[in-house]
This record gives structure tokens, sequence and C-alpha cells, in this order.
């Protein structure tokens, strides 16, 4: 195997016409491409995917229990007693969550409402949550950017108190703090107010929408909903944040597939250019396996020889084009000098997050095809005869 690697390197470096060391490094240069482009590309699509899903879940509890026909619950304490004891539940807490519209002098918009116990369970918070004694409110970053108010600014809040009447209540309330969840969704149209103001605004009482659930692992997710189901029953029900974004996850995953694929067509494209070069190369070195054949060399130690040559310029490619996609994704996710619009990405920064399964699978991956490209030329090598290879020289 060491003479076949010797004269696989010494064609790859030997001096031959203008055009095939042009061919060859287009070869090369392709395989370069199609893997840098790919690792970067699968790493954003990862970022993505975790950045979202860390986002929607600073947001979101893991777990929620709600009361069929949306009725609200009264009886919450208890329930929270309760589930607190279920294995891999780190906090069960009531929430409120309804809809209402903001008001200021200028401006209105329709908003989430969303009453929680404590202001830990706002992400990213500049100012404080505030009670109901002083009827404090916290906005989104992009809602009070739009409604064009800022800390400790009053704006006036409406909702339908009684469905069926249809009567609308009103309440003044100060801006207390403003906080930005990162993802444009939610920041753009949420509100918060702490648990008795909320209660005390839309006339519950001592009653909450339903009970929000942080557990140790999230990823078990569905069985302690599912031992929540089994536990309290009718009339409750408990559903995870699986479940509520398998649309969005399901997407998302479907996108990277996409991709993937779209970016691998690059290194096979490429790879066909590897053939190429190694038909010419035989062409051209057609005397000189003549010569070798007639001194005693196998056909297989002519295919081993053209075999490596392609595995060669398949490793130099992928070597390189792995380093490149490297440098580019630490690039990328040091500085962050790529912007995104948040109202259209959920997002305002480029986000990457590198595998290295997805280095691994990428660079051997085309290592492989670089090296199925090259069997076509290898076996042709291999059956030319030495008679027919020198008649002629």
């Amino acid at each position: 195997m060491r003479v076949e690697f010797f004269i696989a390197c010494r064609h790859l470096i030997s001096s031959g016409g203008a055009f095939r060391k042009i061919i060859s490094t287009i070869s090369i240069g392709g395989v370069v491409i199609g893997v840098s482009s790919l690792l970067i590309v699968t790493s954003v699509e990862n970022g993505f995917h975790i950045s979202l899903k860390e986002k929607i879940l600073a947001t979101n509890p893991d777990v929620v229990v709600l009361k069929f026909h949306r009725a609200l619950i009264s009886d919450y304490e208890a329930l929270v007693a309760r589930i607190s004891k279920i294995p891999n539940v780190r906090s069960a807490k009531p929430y409120v969550y309804s809809k209402g519209m903001l008001k200021t002098d200028e401006s209105q918009d329709g908003v989430i409402l969303r009453g929680v116990a404590s202001a830990s369970e706002i992400e990213n918070l500049d100012g404080n949550l505030g009670g109901s004694a002083s009827n404090g409110i916290v906005l989104g970053k992009y809602l009070s950017d739009r409604l064009g108010v800022f800390l400790y600014d009053t704006v006036t809040l409406y909702s339908i108190g009684d469905e069926k009447a249809f009567t609308i209540k009103s309440s003044k309330f100060v801006v207390s703090g403003i906080f930005d969840a990162g993802l444009y969704e939610y920041t753009n149209s949420l509100a918060y107010l702490s648990l008795s103001g909320i209660q005390k605004f839309l006339g519950l009482g001592d009653r909450v929408t339903g009970i929000e659930i942080r557990l140790s692992d999230i990823y078990k997710a569905p069985e302690v909903a599912e031992t929540i189901n089994k536990d309290l029953g009718y009339p409750y029900y408990a559903t995870h944040w699986i479940e509520l974004n398998t649309n969005l996850f399901s997407a998302l995953k479907l996108e990277k597939i996409t991709m993937f694929i779209l970016l691998l067509l690059i290194i096979i494209v490429a790879c066909f250019g590897i053939s190429a070069t190694l038909i010419m190369l035989i062409t051209q070195k057609t005397r000189e396996i003549g010569i070798l054949r007639s001194m005693g060399a196998t056909s297989y130690m002519v295919m081993r020889i053209f075999m490596l040559e392609g595995l060669l310029i398949g490793a130099i490619g992928s070597g390189i084009g792995t380093i490149i996609g490297y440098v580019v994704c630490n690039l990328l996710r040091k500085y962050q000098f790529i912007q995104l619009p948040p109202g259209v990405y959920g997002i305002d920064t480029l986000p990457v997050y590198m595998k290295v399964g997805d280095f691994l699978l990428v660079g051997l991956g085309a290592i492989l095809i670089a090296f199925l490209s090259s069997l076509y030329p290898a076996v042709k090598a291999s059956k030319l005869l030495p008679s027919e290879a020198i008649r002629y020289e």
C-alpha cells in the first residue's frame, strides 16, 4: 500500500497540463465549498432550533394544567400541592391568561395579559412586577415602543368583564417594568400583571386560568403530563411544550433536512469533477500505467492507486472545508455581525450552534462520496492491458 500511496501523491503534485491542474483545483474547491456551506448552514439551523426552544420555554411553562371548557380553577392551592409531589416537578404556580387593549394618549393596541405569582417568571425584566395596590404592569420592549411609553408612564387597560353581557372593564396602570423575551412574538404583544392585580382587575376573585409547571428535565414533559392526567382526572387536563409547539419544531426539522439535501448536492456535483479529473489523468498516464503493469504491478494495485487519488482529493477538500466552516461559525457566534429583522425571524441575531457529530458526519460523508466517485476511473485504469498501453509509445 505504501507504493500505491506514493504514486498517488506523485500524480497529484507532479507537473501536468495547466488545464488538468485547473480541473483538479476546481474539484477540490467544489468539495471545500460544499462542506463549508453545509456545516455553516447546519450550525445556523441548530442555533435557530435551540434558540427558539430556549426562548419559548423561558416565557412559557414546560407543562400546563387547565380545566375543560375554559373554566376557571378555584381550588388551585390544593392542586399545586398535589402536583408538586410528582417526580421531576421543580415548581408549580397558578397563572391567569386573558386578552385586553392598552390605550395611551397617542396610541392603542391589543395585548395578551398574563398574571403571574412572581417577577422571577419574567425574562430579562427591567423594573419590577408591582402588585395590586400599585397597579403595576410590565410590557414587552417592542410593545412599549409601539405604544410610545416608558417606565413609570401611565396606561389605560381595557378588558371584557362579562362575555355574556359584554361589559367593558377599564383601569389605569403604571408601567412598572419592561421585559425582552428575545422572541418577537412575545415581546411585541405580551403584558404581565401580578396575579392578585389581574384577579382584582378582571373580577375573578380567588380563581385562576391554570397552573404552570417547571420541570427539572424538560424532555420529561410528556411523561409528567400523562401522570398528571391520570392523577387529577376530569375536569382537569395537562398539556406540555412539545405538544403546543409541534408544528413549529416539525417545520424547523423539515427545513434543516431540506437544506442538508440541497447543499449535499454541491458535494456530489464536485465529486463528478473528481471523476472527470481522474479519467483525464488515466488518459494522460496511460504510458506509465503500461510500464507499471509490465513491471509486475497487478490490476488491483493500479486500481488502488486511483482510488487513493480520489480519496486524497476528497480528504483535502473535506479538511479545508471543515476548517473554513469552523472558523466562520466561530466568527458568527462570537461577533454576531449578521443582524436579522425580529419581526420576520422572531430573533434579532443569527444564532449558531456547532455539533461535533455534524462536523464528523459531513466531513466523513464528503470523503466517502469522493471515494465512491473514484471507483469507475479506478476500475477503468485497472483494465488497461500493458501491450495496449505502450503500443504506440
